[in-house]
């Protein structure tokens, strides 16, 4: 239905990588991917001002330059925030991000992005997560490739609402031009575990 590109780059990692090493880590546990990604992202459906808000105000976040990512900037509009944990760090990035839809006429769709990443991380441990979110047992149709899979879920009233596993790609394109599904990206890129909650846009 339309293309998915890695959203880390190899000079995000080493920016990432570059900013963990100026700060001292603190002896502290690492937390659950999936429940930053819950507190950060699916609690304010991915709205990048409530996410900044949260980031903000939990405290040991370190605000990154979008200008240090470069031409390997994963979206349009990118904000960034990293907090080292242990030998590591954890990752939150909102921004927008547009993909060509094959087959629409050139059509493409935007797409609001807060994504929530960990190194180490358990990518597997993350997906039965994003699984048990949206009620899917496999990636919808045309998202699953070897780094990133996809899972669709409805919203209605603020809940989610699981999509019928055997919709087709062109049912599940119209159903994200009505404004009420999210799209759930989870994968491992250059041993970092990320995690993407979208809100598709057609235009």
């Amino acid at each position: 239905m339309f293309s998915l590109r890695a959203p880390l780059k190899t000079g995000v990692l080493t920016a990432c990588a570059a900013a963990c090493l100026a700060v001292a880590a603190p002896a502290a546990a690492q937390d659950p991917t999936f429940e930053t990604f819950r507190n950060v992202c699916i609690a304010g459906d991915g709205d990048a001002a409530k996410a900044a808000s949260v980031v903000e105000g939990d405290g040991g976040w370190m605000t990154l330059d979008p200008a240090m990512f470069g031409s390997d900037a994963p979206f349009e509009n990118l904000k960034a925030w990293m907090k080292p944990e242990g030998a590591g760090f954890n990752l939150v990035m909102t921004g927008d991000l547009s993909e060509p839809m094959d087959g629409m006429g050139g059509m493409e769709m935007n797409m609001a992005v807060c994504a929530v990443g960990a190194q180490p991380g358990d990518a597997a441990a993350v997906e039965a997560e994003v699984k048990r979110f949206t009620g899917a047992s496999a990636p919808a149709p045309d998202m699953d490739t070897p780094e990133f899979r996809g899972y669709v879920v409805g919203i209605e009233n603020g809940q989610p609402v699981p999509v019928d596993p055997n919709i087709t790609t062109e049912g599940l394109g119209a159903r994200m031009m009505t404004g009420e599904v999210r799209l759930l990206m989870v994968g491992d890129q250059g041993g970092v575990t990320m995690v993407m909650y979208m809100e598709p846009k057609v235009q």
